[in-house]
């Protein structure tokens, strides 16, 4: 049989139009879920997908919202598809990296703008106690606070004071921010009391360590120069191991008391604060407290300069504290007697 060709065009183009249009209808998002496959739209075909290639939102990677453009009531962030960034636990700053906002604007001046840089602080300001510069230079900045123990340097920016016994000596720059400056002054609160309990129980032992052991019927711990032993003098073998292992037991049983109390969030907790009071000698108005806490922090640090003058100059002169200085250990008349006899006194 012969068709003319604008017969066999139209018969074409009838068949094309009898195609069902579910046959080109994409599946909604519904029956795209409720099925275990997918259908997808490629070159013009309908073709399946099967399930394990389909993504999921566990192996999604998540999504980064650095400008907060994500609400917080947006799909994304309730199924947990956005990354949590710093930017996002401020979500009322606005980041503008291209400075789009003018300084006039009222984003601006309502402080809403996240600035690009963190603020910076003059660490070394220039100071003139000789006059050197010109009164008219502006190159000396007379706002500066000068250091209390270091007249001539300006004071370290974490050092503020407000710490009892804080002189602004930090000649090396320690304490870079307040969690180091913390750390500084609980460990040196910790050195200052352990100083200060060796500091009266060195002399102490050279005193009465002889007198205990013999009338213990022990060997004494001391030698025959009354030197205490230490690392420098010896000696710490002599000492019972199980004397070592209640110290370390009890050191570690008040050091995790203390890092607990620490990190207790505690708003009235201070570095050594170990809420430690027996005899309730600590007072209870702040101003009185602080000049407790400066008369600790002072005493310790005598103690631990104290502690190692005693270890040096037992080391040296392979005599006792007692017996190089009496004058701070024994009674008026007995030191006065041991010179006598020693020839210092005629």
């Amino acid at each position: 049989m012969n068709f003319h060709p604008s017969t066999l065009l139209s018969l074409s183009m009838v068949a094309a139009f009898s195609v069902p249009a579910a046959a080109f209808q994409m599946p909604s998002s519904s029956s795209i879920r409720a099925h275990s496959t997918t259908f997808m739209r490629m070159n013009n075909e309908i073709v399946e997908v099967p399930e394990e290639a389909q993504p999921t939102s566990s192996s999604r990677a998540p999504l980064r919202d650095p400008m907060g453009l994500y609400s917080a009531n947006s799909e994304e962030r309730k199924n947990g598809l956005i990354e949590t960034t710093e930017e996002v636990s401020e979500p009322n700053k606005i980041y503008d990296p291209l400075n789009l906002y003018p300084s006039d604007s009222e984003e601006r001046k309502n402080g809403m703008v996240k600035s690009i840089e963190p603020e910076v602080v003059v660490a070394n300001a220039v100071v003139d106690p000789m006059g050197l510069y010109d009164s008219d230079s502006g190159e000396v900045d007379s706002d500066a606070i000068m250091s209390q123990a270091l007249p001539f340097a300006t004071r370290p920016l974490m050092l503020t004071g407000e710490l009892p016994g804080d002189a602004g000596f930090d000649p090396l720059g320690f304490a870079k921010s307040r969690e180091d400056l913390m750390n500084y002054r609980e460990a040196e609160i910790k050195h200052a009391r352990l100083a200060m309990l060796a500091a009266a129980g060195w002399p102490l032992s050279e005193l009465f360590d002889k007198k205990i052991a013999l009338a213990l019927h022990l060997t004494p711990l001391v030698d025959s120069s009354d030197r205490a032993p230490s690392i420098l003098n010896g000696g710490l073998g002599k000492v019972n191991p199980f004397y070592w292992i209640a110290v370390l037991g009890a050191a570690s049983a008040i050091e995790f008391y203390g890092i607990n109390r620490s990190k207790s969030g505690d708003e009235s907790y201070f570095p050594g604060n170990l809420g430690f009071d027996p005899l309730g000698v600590y007072p209870k108005n702040e101003a009185d407290q602080k000049n407790m806490q400066l008369a600790e922090i002072k005493n310790g640090r005598l103690a631990m300069i104290a502690i190692f003058g005693f270890a040096i100059q037992e080391f040296v002169s392979k005599s006792g504290v007692i017996d190089e200085t009496p004058f701070f250990f024994l009674p008026l008349a007995e030191t006065l007697k041991m010179y006598t006899n020693s020839g210092y006194l005629n």
